[in-house]
This record gives structure tokens, C-alpha cells and sequence, in this order.
């Protein structure tokens, strides 16, 4: 007695393990664009942290003005406003909500920039911290 219909049985199990393989692969591709999201949040943060300890080692002599909040006597109007306009910048280029502090240590002379955003698809907070001695 002949089989009837077992080609067709076979095409459909090849078909079924064919999908489950092509939505493994979308699943795939979907965390690796996030991951990649992801990634280049953190490199723009970490860009932009260097940009701002890189400015104050530039003008360790006004150091106290590149503060955020400001903290302390600045004399120098024009760190001031690079420091405002470099948290504005900050705020546009990162995902989420999306705050900066910049501290100095008189003592130990050295200056930390802390970055946090929440993540763009993750949801989670994410933190940058660079810290660089500007004595």
C-alpha cells in the first residue's frame, strides 16, 4: 500500500522549523539594534564627559566655574556659559531623562563629570562616571 500524503507532511514540519528559524533570527536582530542603541548612548556620553574634563584641564585656573551645579565664587562668565551650554547639549543628545553633575575637589584637585540617562529601550538608567585630576 502506497504512502499518500507523507511528502506533504514533510514539507509542512520543514516549513514550521523554517518560520521558528526566521523569527529566532528577527528576535535577533531586534536585541542586536538595541544593544547597538545602547552603545552609542554610551559613547556619546563618554564624548561628551572628555569634552567638558578636557576644557577644564585647558582653564585649570578657573577648574570652579566648570562645576555643575555651580558651586563656589566664579569669576569668569564666559567657563560659566560653556558649562551651561555643555549641559544643554548634553540633555538634547542622550535618550530619556537625562542629568549632569560636575564636581571639584579642591583638595585633591580632581574634577569628576557623572552623566545619567535612561536608557531608549531598556528603560533602565544608565551612568557615566569620568573623573580626571586638574591640578
Amino acid at each position: 500500500m502506497a504512502r499518500r500524503g507523507s511528502g506533504l507532511l514533510d514539507g509542512l514540519i520543514a516549513l514550521a522549523i523554517l518560520a521558528f528559524g526566521m523569527l529566532a533570527m528577527t528576535r535577533f536582530q531586534g536585541r542586536m539594534v538595541a544593544q547597538t542603541t545602547e552603545s552609542q548612548s554610551r559613547q556619546l556620553a563618554t564624548q561628551l564627559s572628555s569634552e567638558l574634563l578636557a576644557t577644564v584641564l585647558v582653564d585649570a585656573t578657573n577648574a570652579a566655574c566648570y562645576t555643575l551645579p555651580q558651586a563656589g565664587a566664579c569669576a569668569n562668565a564666559a567657563a560659566m556659559a560653556r558649562t551651561t551650554e555643555w549641559a544643554t547639549r548634553v540633555s538634547a543628545a542622550l535618550p530619556g531623562t537625562v542629568s549632569s553633575t560636575a564636581t571639584l575637589d579642591a583638595a585633591s584637585g580632581r574634577m569628576t563629570v557623572v552623566v545619567n540617562w535612561t536608557g531608549k529601550d531598556s528603560g533602565d538608567t544608565r551612568r557615566l562616571e569620568a573623573v580626571t585630576d586638574v591640578r
